[in-house]
C-alpha cells in the first residue's frame, strides 16, 4: 500500500535525485492499530457511542497517513507517467487482483450465478457505494488512489501553501455540505469520488503536519492534551451531550467543522501510542501487522461472512480471525515462496 513507503524529503519532486530511506517504525505500528480499528469496527454489531468513535478516526487515520511521504512532480509528463507507474498503478493492481480473488470466492461459497458474478466484477470496477457484502471495504482504495493524485497535483501546480489550504478546505466544505452523490445527482459517484474530497483534506493535513509530528508526539505535555481532548469528546459522545457521526463511505457526516478536527486530533494520539509502542519489546511485531494492513483490509469483510456462514458471529472471535486468517495467509505464502526458491536454487 503506498502508506507503506519510507521517509522522504517532501519537497523533493519526483524524478530528482532521492535521499536515503530508512522505515519510521511508529508509521507502521500506528497503521497495525487503524486496521485493528477498522476490523472491530466493521465485526461490532452495536451502534452505540464505541462504535461512532472508532469511525471518527480509523479512515481519517489512514488518509492522514498517507500523506506523509507524497511530494510534488516535476512538470513534466515522464515525472508524471512514473507516479503513475510506480503509485497508482501498484495499488490499482492489486484492487483488482484482491477484489477478482474475492468474487471468485464469493461465487462458490454463496453459490451465485455466472451473471452475478460478473455484474459483480462491473461493480468492482465502478467502485465505491456500489460495492457491498464481501468487498464493501474496498471503496477505501480508490478513494485514496483519487484523493492522492488530487493532492499531488494540488502540491505540483499551486504554489503558495496558503492557497493549497484554501483548496483542500473549501473542497472539505463542498464535499460535507449534502447529503451523499446519489441524491444529489441521482446515482452514485464511479469510485466514491466525491468521499475523495474529504480524503483529500485528511491527505494534505498529514503531508504538511508530519514534519511536526515528532515534536509533537514526542512532548509529554501535548500528547497528554491530545489524549485529554479525545477522551472529552469520547466521553461526551458517550453521556450524549453531543451527537456525532462520521461515516464515510456513506457519506453521513453530521458536522464539517467537527469532521475536519476532531478526527486529527484522534489521530495524533494515536501516533503518539505508536511512537511509544515503537520504544517497547513488541515493536517489530507490531510493525510487521502495520505492513500487512493493505491484505487484512481487502480480506476481513469475505472472512467474517464466511464464518457467519458457519454460525460463528460473536464479533469478537470474527475480528480475531478476521485478521488472524490474512495473517496466517500471508505467512504461508511467503514460507511456501522460500521453499520452491530453495529447491529451484538447489544443484542437482
Amino acid at each position: 500500500m503506498e502508506v507503506n513507503e519510507q521517509i522522504t524529503h517532501q519537497q523533493t519532486p519526483v524524478g530528482s535525485v532521492r535521499p536515503s530511506k530508512k522505515r519510521i517504525a511508529w508509521v507502521d505500528i500506528a497503521k497495525a492499530i487503524g486496521i485493528l480499528a477498522v476490523v472491530a469496527g466493521h465485526a461490532y454489531p452495536h451502534k452505540d457511542a464505541l462504535y461512532e468513535v472508532i469511525y471518527w478516526w480509523h479512515m481519517p487515520l489512514f488518509y492522514f497517513i498517507g500523506g506523509f511521504f507524497i511530494k510534488p512532480l516535476d512538470h513534466s509528463w515522464t515525472a508524471t507517467r512514473k507516479f503513475l507507474k510506480r503509485k497508482i498503478w501498484p495499488l490499482y493492481r492489486d484492487y483488482l487482483i484482491a477484489g477478482s480473488a474475492i468474487i471468485f470466492i464469493n461465487y462458490f461459497t454463496e453459490h451465485r450465478s455466472l451473471d452475478y458474478s460478473i455484474n459483480y466484477f462491473g461493480r468492482l470496477l465502478y467502485g465505491g457505494t456500489v460495492l457491498n457484502g464481501y468487498t464493501s471495504a474496498f471503496w477505501f482504495v480508490t478513494v485514496y488512489i483519487i484523493a492522492h493524485m488530487a493532492v499531488v497535483a494540488l502540491i505540483t501546480y499551486i504554489q503558495p501553501q496558503w492557497l493549497q489550504w484554501l483548496t483542500v478546505i473549501g473542497l472539505f466544505a463542498l464535499g460535507t455540505g449534502y447529503d451523499n452523490a446519489k441524491q444529489l445527482f441521482g446515482f452514485p459517484l464511479p469510485g466514491n469520488a466525491d468521499v475523495a474530497l474529504m480524503a483529500m483534506f485528511y491527505m494534505y493535513a498529514g503531508y504538511r503536519l508530519f514534519p511536526l509530528l515528532k515534536r509533537v508526539i514526542s512532548s509529554r505535555i501535548l500528547f497528554g492534551a491530545s489524549v485529554l481532548g479525545a477522551f472529552g469528546f469520547a466521553w461526551a459522545q458517550y453521556a450524549d451531550k453531543i451527537d456525532q457521526v462520521l461515516y464515510m463511505k456513506s457519506h453521513n457526516v453530521t458536522n464539517g467543522i467537527f469532521a475536519a478536527t476532531v478526527p486529527i486530533l484522534f489521530v495524533l494520539v494515536v501516533i503518539g501510542i505508536a511512537n511509544r509502542l515503537a520504544k517497547t519489546n513488541f515493536a517489530y511485531q507490531l510493525q510487521w501487522l502495520g505492513k500487512q494492513s493493505m491484505i487484512i483490509m481487502f480480506s476481513h469483510k469475505a472472512i467474517f461472512y464466511i464464518l457467519e456462514k458457519l454460525s460463528i458471529t460473536n464479533w469478537g472471535i470474527l475480528a480475531m480471525f478476521g485478521v488472524l486468517i490474512p495473517i496466517i495467509g500471508v505467512l504461508l505464502y511467503h514460507s511456501t515462496r522460500s521453499m520452491v526458491k530453495s529447491i529451484v536454487e538447489t544443484p542437482v
